[in-house]
């Protein structure tokens, strides 16, 4: 038990970083990139809504797929009670950069979308 307490912190670790990308996403960015969607008045007063542009389906996408982060830390970590290569130094680290690629990288769109949004709309 004593040599898998450091893998059990690291994990559970891990996991608490993975959590806070898909429930920023769940609570406010996507009812950020939906209030985004172009919508255009028609000639009766209406609006209708259009598809939404590449651009902001490939920030929704990358917040869906952030939910599945945290399932597989979690499943990585039950299966590294059995699988001794799962509680390696070295698959810790690889798990920690994979997650933070994928979390720079969804900070780094969102940040960018927002920049932009931002510049169009004061000009």
């Amino acid at each position: 038990m004593r040599k898998k307490l450091p893998v059990i912190i690291a994990y559970l670790a891990l996991l608490m970083l993975a959590l806070p990308v898909p429930l920023l996403h769940h609570y406010r960015t996507d009812r950020a990139i939906e209030a985004m969607r172009p919508v255009f008045r028609l000639d009766d007063g209406s609006y209708s809504p259009h598809l939404m542009p590449s651009h902001l389906l490939l920030l929704r996408w990358l917040g869906e797929l952030s939910q599945v982060v945290p399932f597989v830390v979690f499943t990585l970590f039950v299966l590294s009670f059995w699988w001794a290569s799962c509680a390696r130094p070295a698959a810790l680290c690889a798990i920690a950069m994979c997650q933070c690629a994928f979390t720079t990288l969804y900070a780094s769109y969102s940040i960018l979308l927002l920049g932009i949004e931002w510049l169009h709309g004061a000009a």
